[in-house]
């Protein structure tokens, strides 16, 4: 199945620093994210409830719930966890719980899936795992991704004597020539 995100992260408010930063490790990674600061053009464009709908059950690869103090309180979020565990069901390799809270202060639903204590880890740790699982993921089902193919701009270039470069469009590292 194609999807649209390879990954959805769902967070409440206090969350968003952490959430914040997730997201740009995974972005770096090359990896497509549905992290509602950056897509707020489309979801004002759009019924909130069926677009996370949509996005949750049916769009991304990967559901990545932060569960936080008032995260099973929230609406959006409440609406995100539960599409999130449906559409997972048959498949608990594409969710991942990272678990701010004390474990006996989930619900039973979350209580019995195995959860990442976020408390004792760092958001480029966090990032690291989700990458890991997701590569793990697509190679199992026969995507086979490589993150250097999804740069579609580059192209090969000769390098010849020192660093000097012949080619179009060619780069070094972060830098185009």
């Amino acid at each position: 199945m194609e999807y649209h995100y390879d990954i959805a992260i769902s967070y409440k408010s206090e969350m968003e620093k952490t959430a914040e930063k997730i997201y740009d490790y995974l972005v770096k990674d090359g990896w497509n994210v549905f992290y509602s600061p950056a897509r707020q053009q489309e979801i004002l464009s759009e019924k909130i409830h069926q677009m996370l709908y949509s996005v949750y059950k049916n769009e991304s690869c990967l559901k990545v719930l932060l569960i936080s103090e008032t995260y099973l309180e929230g609406e959006w979020t409440s609406l995100e966890k539960r599409v999130a565990l449906e559409s997972t069901k048959e498949d608990r390799k594409r969710l991942l719980i990272v678990n701010y809270i004390d474990r006996e202060r989930l619900p039973k639903e979350l209580r019995s899936l195995l959860c990442l204590d976020g408390r004792k880890m760092k958001e480029d740790e966090i990032a690291s795992l989700i990458t890991e699982r997701l590569k793990n993921y697509y190679n199992n089902i026969g995507k086979h991704l490589i993150k250097e193919e999804k740069r579609t701009n580059e192209q090969h270039c000769t390098i010849i004597n020192h660093g000097v470069m012949a080619g179009d469009n060619a780069y070094f590292g972060k830098i185009e020539f």
